[in-house]
């Protein structure tokens, strides 16, 4: 039997689809290689064909038909049609799923099998970002009372908490007859040093997120293929918007002004990582050019005396325990302790840091990392609007609000952009989030792997993996 090593950052709560305790990065990478989406984003960053085999678009984008794959099955047998389609998504408005899914297709009217293999969906409004979130964490899956059920390569076979897990591939599935790999044996380590330590021991075929001051190092001794490919993932500091001393804006700009973000990435992730001085780094879709932000402790220092906090503070933080975190809030408390603020920075594991801690617990500050999201309204919506799913910082600027709305609604892409534009404007004044730098995936695998490559949104595609001698 070939199996494929896997080895992953931290575990999730959850592997229930589309509800809220898997809506994670990690829970997403694994439900993926369960369940199918009716859409999915390739190794390019562009949509594809998943469940789907093909789609349309209406030209105000109010209506959405796709064709369903006529030789998808469920691993349970069950043949995958288009009522069984719209039943899932039907599922996520009647009040038994626990799901963030349901905001995001805000405004759907209905959802509808027109055909055996056809469904349609229609809005109440133009929904430019649907199909992109379509292909992100939306899986299409039957009866998942008991474990995912979905039409995916691979299904899961087995979860033992704080240890392992194993999925099988879904044989007698034929449209997964060219997968060489059997089974998928998924570890986890939360440091740098836990991840080179399974990595040196050859226990690893592939890795998920290898630690950028080791990668040279690795490669050159032959024990891990490293490779990267930009992505929008981050790693941010978040302000607690809601209670003082950071609902004061002039006290979370002299935050950021003592911070010497060159130091931070030298110091964690080197070449892979880049500064950028919005919330989307300037190059990429939908990036607007904004002023940078400057290391100025002059400043930092003036603004903390103009909001009263002059003789100085002490300030909570929190952080997960996963790598380059906990070393990132080192290196702030440092900074921040030149203008007298002391940071004393608590650090959890991951689960329950997402998604309890870092949503729910009281804290001034927080470190997180951030993976790419689909669209700059998924963005925008979970975690700068009002009430957002993940706004951890209870952040509130209503105009920022009225733009969101009405950039989702707005076909046309030039008057889009400039609507994002204004948003990433507002947010870059108000700052409720710091981004600390934008990073590169960068993922390895060992010799004598082939087949695998890196993804801009961190997705495993093992489909295509061969193993050689382990």
């Amino acid at each position: 039997m070939k199996t494929a090593r896997v080895l992953m950052k931290h575990e999730t709560i959850s592997f229930d689809p589309n509800c809220y305790n898997s809506d994670s990065s990690v829970g997403t990478v694994i439900l993926k290689m369960v369940c199918q989406g009716l859409l999915k984003i390739d190794h390019q960053g562009q949509l594809a064909p998943d469940l789907a085999t093909s789609w349309t678009a209406s030209e105000d984008q109010r209506v959405f038909t796709f064709e369903i794959d006529r030789n998808a099955t469920f691993h349970s047998g069950r043949p995958c049609d288009a009522e069984i389609v719209a039943w899932n998504f039907k599922r996520l408005f009647s009040g038994t799923a626990d799901s963030l899914l349901a905001t995001d297709y805000a405004g759907l009217e209905s959802v509808r099998a027109t055909g055996r293999h056809t469904v349609e969906f229609r809005f109440d409004a133009p929904n430019t970002p649907f199909l992109r979130n379509l292909a992100w964490r939306t899986h299409i899956i039957d009866d998942c009372a008991d474990q995912p059920v979905g039409t995916g390569p691979f299904r899961l076979t087995d979860w033992v908490r704080n240890s392992h897990m194993t999925l099988e591939t879904a044989r007698g599935d034929r449209r997964w007859d060219e997968v060489s790999i059997d089974r998928v044996d998924v570890r986890f380590a939360a440091s740098a040093e836990e991840r080179i330590e399974v990595i040196e021991r050859g226990a690893a075929d592939v890795v998920e997120s290898v630690p950028a001051g080791a990668a040279a190092s690795l490669e050159s001794r032959g024990l891990l293929h490293s490779e990267a490919v930009p992505s929008l993932q981050k790693s941010a500091l978040c302000f607690n918007c809601a209670a003082p001393p950071f609902d004061d804006p002039r006290m979370r700009q002299a935050v950021v002004h003592a911070i010497n973000r060159e130091r931070l990435v030298a110091a964690t992730i080197g070449p892979q990582g880049r500064i950028v001085d919005g919330i989307i780094p300037f190059g990429e879709p939908w990036a607007c050019e904004l002023e940078p932000i400057t290391y100025d402790l002059q400043k930092a220092r003036a603004l903390m005396r103009e909001a009263g906090y002059g003789e100085g503070l002490t300030i909570r933080g929190a952080s997960t325990n996963v790598a380059p975190m906990p070393k990132l809030a080192q290196l702030v408390a440092e900074d921040l302790e030149v203008i007298g603020i002391k940071l004393e920075t608590a650090v959890y594991s991951d689960p329950p840091w997402w998604p309890y801690v870092y949503l729910m617990a009281p804290w001034n500050v927080a470190f997180q990392g951030s993976p790419a999201r689909p669209h700059i309204d998924t963005y925008l919506g979970r975690e700068f609007r009002t009430g957002g799913a993940f706004n951890a910082g209870r952040y509130s600027n209503p105009a920022l609000d009225r733009i969101i709305d009405e950039a989702r609604r707005t076909p046309d892409p030039v008057a889009q952009a400039s609507l994002y534009a204004d948003a990433q404007r507002i947010i870059r004044q108000d700052l409720p989030v710091y981004i600390l730098f934008a990073s590169n995936v960068l993922v390895g695998w060992r010799p004598g792997v082939e087949g695998f490559a890196p993804h801009p949104m961190g997705v495993l595609d093992l489909t295509k993996v061969r193993l050689g001698e382990q």
